[in-house]
């Protein structure tokens, strides 16, 4: 089924506007299986105009600093060596049309070139892990460190008009730190995950959300506590490399020379015809980001843990939940704020909020908390869901959740193409947009939600069976939630997913 012929100019009129130029890629990437990444695609900004407005910010999100220190300790153990199953495991996982380097090479190159018909698999294969354990044992010459490191930077627009850099490695770079996750990332996952939800953890974000919402439960009335959502500024781009260096070589010495080779010298970014250095931070794309963002920010984790007794403290990557006695939360955040900045972390302090029900006057203390701190009175909004005893606060982030997934619903009729938006609806842009609202809320709460949602998914369904005309009732509403093996749609309503949940 070619579901990419639908993009071509005739079917979209030669519409080049934004909207249309959504569509075409967005079709696209149904073609190629990348449902989520076809709604981002969708529901894009666009990609911010070059210029000198641009660079500028591009600039800001990126300083050139002086290299990092490389670690003194002696690498203890022998470096990672991996076979040809997981490296074929790894090649296996990219998604079909996953995006290439400069070098236009793609994961499917390689897996035509290892197991295309004619190919000898095992000496292919053989090949590329010689290649794959050259670099983990760092033989590869460092003269190529900023070549193999580079990527193009597609500077993407935030819905506030801001510039949110994305760097696409190269592929071969992407094989090797997936291979190394394969390898390593359970491992890191445990010692991280006493204080760390967002490496190797499967609903890390949920975990954190219903824990912070059961001690608001248990402990609401007790005027003294306090709990603090930190936010880091820039945090991915501006991580400390020495930090991150060091930690690697004491918590995983078997990848620090993959990670010196990295990270160790600038690497190129490369904007249109121009380019930039990149001398900090870690790369969000690459497959290694968050596992190295999470160690170089664990020693700030421990001098809280050691310096604050805190009767909960939680992290997904650069999101901090801390709740304790609020002389102690004012103390962990001093401790964030003057130790943080040699780690590459400043607090973002328009973002950072302090927040509990009910106040028996210490928190209102001059100077306890920083000017400008936020300090929301009926709750706060943590990885997407909400902390909070107030009904009219859970239920108002419920329906504005729902309303968006609505008005992204309303967007598949630019695409034109029945069958592609049948598919989106079904696999990302259903109730799965309302799935985490659902699990993470009562559903007293959501019943707005709910019925806003449901709304906007009929009227979707009633386009996609009927092009929005007659004969679509109740009757025909019902069918098309049904399960698939039920002779319905498959698109389940939120009312019946709530029922399930509940």
């Amino acid at each position: 089924m070619d579901m990419g012929s639908r993009a071509d100019e005739a079917s979209f009129g030669g519409d080049h506007s934004r909207e249309g130029l959504n569509a075409k890629q967005c079709i696209r990437k149904v073609a190629d299986g990348h449902f989520t990444a076809a709604v981002k695609v969708f529901s894009s900004s666009g990609v911010a105009p070059l210029g000198d407005a641009t660079m500028k910010a591009l600039l800001d999100k990126h300083p050139i600093l002086p290299p990092p220190a490389f670690p003194e300790a002696l690498l203890s153990v022998a470096p990672l060596v991996v076979n040809v199953e997981s490296v074929l495991g790894c090649i296996k996982s990219f998604p079909k049309g996953t995006s290439c380097g400069r070098d236009g090479l793609r994961a499917q190159h390689i897996l035509d070139a290892v197991c295309g018909e004619g190919s000898a698999i095992a000496v292919g294969l053989l090949k590329v892990t010689e290649v794959v354990n050259l670099w983990l044992g760092g033989r590869c010459p460092v003269d190529l460190a900023e070549f193999v490191a580079s990527a193009p930077l597609t500077p993407l627009l935030k819905p506030d008009n801001g510039v949110r850099p994305i760097a696409v490695g190269a592929i071969w770079r992407r094989l090797v730190s997936k291979v190394v996750m394969r390898s390593v990332g359970k491992e890191m996952a445990k010692y991280l995950g006493d204080f760390q939800f967002g490496v190797g953890i499967p609903s890390g974000a949920e975990a954190v959300l219903h824990s912070a919402n059961r001690f608001l439960n248990m402990f609401h009335s007790d005027g003294s506590l306090a709990m603090l959502t930190v936010d880091f500024s820039n945090a991915f781009n501006l991580v400390d490399r020495t930090t991150l260096l060091h930690e690697v070589r004491v918590r995983c010495p078997s990848i620090s020379l993959w990670v010196n080779f990295l990270y160790g010298q600038p690497a190129r970014l490369y904007i249109g015809n121009d380019c930039i250095q990149s001398t900090t931070g870690v790369q969000q794309v690459d497959p290694l980001g968050p596992l190295l963002f999470a160690l170089a920010l664990h020693p700030l984790i421990h001098q809280v843990r050691d310096g604050c007794k805190l009767l909960f403290h939680a992290w997904y990557l650069d999101d901090g939940t801390i709740i304790g006695d609020a002389i102690k939360v004012a103390k962990a955040l001093d401790i964030i704020r003057s130790k943080g900045p040699s780690l590459g972390l400043g607090l973002n302090i328009k973002k950072t909020k302090v927040y509990w029900p009910s106040c028996n006057g210490i928190k209102a203390k001059v100077g306890l908390f920083p000017i400008g701190i936020g300090r929301p009175e009926l709750g706060v909004k943590l990885l997407g869901g909400a902390v909070s005893r107030d009904a009219g606060f859970i239920s108002s982030l419920a329906s504005t959740r729902a309303s968006r997934a609505v008005e992204l619903m309303r967007y598949l009729t630019r695409l034109r193409d029945p069958r592609c938006e049948l598919l989106l609806l079904r696999s990302c842009m259903g109730v799965a947009k309302l799935l985490f609202g659902l699990r993470t809320c009562q559903p007293m709460f959501v019943k707005e939600a709910v019925s806003v949602f449901d709304k906007g998914l009929r009227a979707a369904i009633e386009d996609i069976v009927v092009c929005g005309g007659l004969f679509f009732w109740d009757f025909q509403w019902r069918l098309a939630s049904l399960p698939i093996h039920f002779g319905g749609l498959g698109l389940y309503s939120a009312e019946d997913v709530s029922t399930m949940l509940s």
